[in-house]
């Protein structure tokens, strides 16, 4: 057997194995990819498809499609005994969230933002520095916040805060703890969200997509669940999660029985 002929075949092999496997490694690192002009392109579709179907986009759509990971979350509870030290605060503990009551409620002084009611209300919370406001689902009497992770909301932990007479009432809190699971992927378009949420016929012609939002979402209350990133999509008052990775529907929320 000529060994040298053979060596040189050999090492031509796996020459041609190493290029093969980089290029299944650049493939599905990037397959996902998506560059700003493709998201443009998206978007300049979306619209003239959207206005075919007599639907109105009055949102403001994010254009970053950042790489994300699912998460790890689990319901902890909140150190109540800590709260119940602070003064004029009357704690209950529920299945998957605490109840706050403030008594006397809290004074709301002079024009106000939602950030600035939350720091008012920071020293008689625990964690508020982690949520964000949520507009689109806040109503009269009633404003929601959204716990973050990297600034990013969770749609599943929420915090209500209720007003009444120009004062605070109390506030209903969830808190999760969180980490990281997996690798991270570049997201899809948010044009590509809709335009599934159009296809489906989930959105109908004639009504308006009023809110676009990147975030986390769970189909399950249960003490430990898996979040994927989602796409949530508001129309006339209506919500839809788009799975920011598949582009699938997400179940609405399943409520665990008791």
């Amino acid at each position: 057997m000529d060994w040298s002929r053979a060596k040189t075949i050999l090492i031509w092999a796996f020459l041609f194995l190493d290029l093969f496997l980089g290029y299944q490694v650049y493939v599905t690192r990037f397959s996902h990819w998506q560059s700003p002009e493709a998201v443009q392109a998206d978007r300049w579709d979306i619209e003239m498809y959207l206005n075919q179907q007599n639907i109105s986009l009055e949102a403001e759509v994010p254009q970053e499609t950042p790489a994300m990971t699912y998460l790890n979350a689990e319901y902890a509870g909140i150190n109540a005994i800590t709260l119940q030290e602070i003064p004029g605060i009357r704690v209950t503990m529920e299945k998957m969230a605490l109840a706050a009551r403030l008594d006397p409620p809290l004074p709301i002084r002079g024009q106000f933002t939602p950030g600035d009611l939350l720091r008012q209300l920071g020293p008689r919370m625990l964690h508020a520095d982690q949520y964000t406001a949520d507009l689109y689902q806040s109503s009269q009497g009633r404003l929601l916040y959204c716990q973050t992770y990297k600034k990013l909301p969770l749609f599943v932990a929420p915090l209500e805060i209720y007003l009444e007479d120009g004062a605070v009432l109390g506030y209903r809190q969830t808190y999760l703890h969180l980490r990281s699971q997996g690798a991270s992927r570049q997201v899809i378009s948010p044009y590509t969200a809709i335009r599934s949420l159009v296809d489906k016929r989930i959105i109908q012609p004639g009504e308006r997509i009023e809110s676009v939002r990147l975030g986390y979402y769970g189909s399950y209350d249960a003490d430990v669940q898996v979040l994927a990133p989602v796409w949530r999509v508001i129309h006339d008052g209506k919500q839809h999660f788009v799975n920011a990775f598949t582009g699938a529907l997400e179940r609405p929320l399943v409520t665990s029985k008791p």
